[in-house]
């Protein structure tokens, strides 16, 4: 915990001078960067957080030119910023389909969908949000979150790669995990996910910190 509080400090400082969590500059990212961008937003208060990420929304030509989307970044920062206020988990962000077997990871398992928590360390399940109709506007979702949830006021455990290496195996032994149902079918639907690829992204998050 005080490694995370000073990491916070010092993102506090940096956001001072005019920079921004690394999540939000560079398309490769670690469980670090999440976490130092979750401290970073949570060090500066449930108000400046919601400017700040409103700020951070874009339109999706800028995405494509950049080749990540900061608004699928903000729905992950979100997911871990706001706890609900009682047993039920918020709902993810409106942005569309993921390359996950939704139809078996029901939100009681995967509260802060599409990020996992395990052990001290958050993960991304998959990233790359494909639709046919419109998205959610990203700024209605930050404002869902203020309404239905309850900004976080302790910072969270920015993991050091050994520690992001066990967390990661930790959620693959889960039973939510061996729950998963990558190859399902029902009237008149039927998907088949590859767990290999999606075990890769993620492992490859432990795998980045340095």
């Amino acid at each position: 915990m005080k490694r995370s509080l000073i990491l916070a400090l010092l993102m506090t400082l940096q956001l001072g001078c005019g920079a921004k969590p690394r999540l939000f500059q560079q398309k490769a990212f670690d469980s670090a960067a999440i976490a130092e961008a979750v401290n970073y937003f949570v060090s500066i208060g449930e108000d400046m957080a919601v400017k700040e990420l409103s700020e951070l929304t874009t339109d999706g030509g800028t995405d494509l030119k950049r080749g990540y989307s900061h608004n699928e970044r903000i729905g992950w920062v979100c997911r871990i910023l706001f706890q609900p206020k009682g047993d039920e988990p918020l709902r993810p962000p409106g942005f569309g389909a993921l390359d996950l077997p939704y139809r078996s990871m029901p939100l009681k398992s995967w509260p802060q969908y599409p990020v996992a928590h395990s052990g001290s360390t958050y993960f991304v399940l998959s990233e790359g949000y494909f639709l046919a109709g419109r998205a959610e506007d990203p700024k209605a979702y930050i404002e869902y979150c203020r309404q239905a949830g309850v900004f976080r006021k302790m910072p969270v455990v920015v993991p050091t790669q050994p520690q992001a290496s066990v967390d990661a195996a930790l959620l693959k032994e889960s039973v939510k995990w061996n729950a998963i149902k990558w190859k399902d079918s029902g009237e008149n639907w039927s998907y088949t996910f590859n767990e290999g690829s999606t075990w890769k992204f993620i492992r490859k998050q432990a795998d980045s910190i340095h």
